[in-house]
């Protein structure tokens, strides 16, 4: 599409929002049961489009796209009713007898753009709550997993017309076109780096964002912890998806008394999960693609030793699962998100001073702390930021309906998912009703004011 043709496109989707139609609350439910009728019609294409893309399972795809999706529009559709519904709040005691209402609507014409690692779920996740809202969308997948944006085109393609919701394939020149037009919310999801330059071009048109980001996502495992499971825990975050999602396990601290216990528990849930050979597993996928594969590759050199895995072929795009030891805060490893097969293990002996450590660092999107020992976890919970925590386990926090995901800092602005995705795309308009026969005497607020200052207080 040329700068002509995007223009033309938004001007129709902003005529069709002007319309009203999307307002009535039947109409979005109806688009909303629509989807997922839809969805469910394409579920097989989406799992073979992920096996194509990423060689990832059935199971895995299930998990985080298919059910997370599906589970997302049954629970909207549900709710919305109640969600949708004016809000009356209290006025303060000089307006007591006026009304105070919070009246949702909806933002407008929204620009929703997808990663490659989940882009079934980070596309269809945040524009089941646009359409829940009442907005017009156009969302854009990433071409890196094109197999899965094919399918999700035609999906979009087959369910909405285009000046309601629209779906555009193409490169970051695409985006970069679509980025110069106003949009009254871009909801982007992938990296910090990308991040700041959506940022930037939103800032053009005071567009407001929300960006779903990343980071180095830390596990600790102090010396109390059920080490047998948080091997298990972490072993299986770091590794779902081959590493390449964004609340993995990015590198683990384990307390120096447990470490070398911790590393042999490690590589038996390697084994365990995927076979002497992960080559050969139905279960372990493939790198996206060769940028990914080499800078992967390449951060297994000069970064500590390894001490179990490392093997890899270029033509399959395959990474085995990786164990790093003699690593420290300063390697290669340790200044940028991995997001692979590849597990740094560090160790500690202060719960304090790695605390401290972590409050020197950018605020990653998820924590996860394994500890029996209350104190610790409130210490850890009291003085680390980030954008979740899983505690005794990891990814748990991102997979509840019951609480708003997102990040915090570098690793991201604004939330989604439950009743928070809804409340992405609304403006809740605060009213004011004003019933002046009964309210008090409102000549306080007039001129001239000679007098009248006690008696404010008074009434305050």
């Amino acid at each position: 599409m040329n700068q002509e043709q995007i223009k033309s496109l938004l001007d129709s989707q902003r005529a069709y929002f002007r319309s009203g139609e999307t307002l009535d609350l039947d109409f979005r439910l109806e688009q909303l049961e629509k989807l997922k009728t839809s969805f469910i019609k394409y579920e097989p294409k989406i799992i073979e489009a992920a096996k194509k893309d990423m060689g990832r399972n059935e199971m895995e795809t299930y998990l985080i796209e298919l059910n997370w999706v599906l589970d997302e529009l049954n629970n909207t559709i549900n709710n919305l009713k109640d969600w949708a519904k004016e809000k009356h709040v209290k006025s303060p005691e000089i307006f007591k007898a006026n009304e105070s209402i919070l009246k949702p609507e909806p933002l407008g014409t929204a620009f929703i753009l997808s990663a490659w690692n989940f882009p079934t779920w980070q596309i269809f996740g945040p524009l089941l709550g646009a359409i829940a809202a009442g907005n017009t969308a156009v969302v854009k997948p990433s071409s890196t997993s094109a197999a899965c944006g094919e399918v999700i085109n035609e999906i979009v393609e087959t369910t909405f017309s285009p000046n309601y919701i629209k779906c555009i394939l193409g490169d970051v020149e695409m985006i970069n076109r679509f980025l110069e037009e106003r949009f009254d919310l871009i909801f982007f999801t992938g990296s910090p780096r990308v991040g700041k330059v959506i940022q930037l071009a939103a800032a053009k048109h005071l567009t407001p964002t929300i960006l779903e980001l990343g980071g180095k996502s830390p596990a600790i495992v102090d010396e109390t912890a059920d080490i047998e499971h948080a091997a298990k825990s972490i072993v299986r975050a770091k590794l779902f998806n081959t590493g390449q999602i964004c609340v993995s396990v990015d590198h683990v601290y384990v307390h120096s008394s447990i470490k070398e216990k911790f590393i042999e528990l490690c590589k038996k849930y390697m084994v365990e999960f995927y076979g002497e050979d992960a080559s050969q597993s139905e279960d372990y996928g493939f790198i996206i693609d060769q940028r990914n594969f080499e800078r992967l590759l390449g951060s297994l050199n000069n970064n500590g030793k390894i001490v179990f895995g490392g093997q890899s072929d270029a033509a399959r795009r395959y990474i085995a699962p990786t164990i790093l030891d003699d690593i420290s805060e300063n390697s290669e490893i340790m200044q940028e998100e991995i997001f692979g097969p590849i597990m740094p293990v560090l160790s500690f002996d202060s719960i304090e001073e790695l605390v401290d450590l972590q409050k020197t660092k950018e605020k990653p999107l998820a924590l996860y702390f394994f500890s029996k020992d209350k104190k610790s976890q409130d210490l850890v919970l009291a003085h680390t930021s980030s954008g979740g925590v899983t505690i005794n386990d990891c990814m748990q926090h991102a997979a509840s309906r019951y609480l708003p995901f997102g990040g915090v800092g570098n690793s991201g602005m604004g939330n989604y998912v439950g009743e928070a995705t809804f409340k992405a795309f609304t403006h809740f308009k605060p009213i004011m009703i004003a019933h002046t026969s009964d309210s008090l005497d409102d000549s306080l607020s007039y001129p001239p004011y000679a007098g009248k200052v006690e008696k404010l207080k008074k009434l305050m």
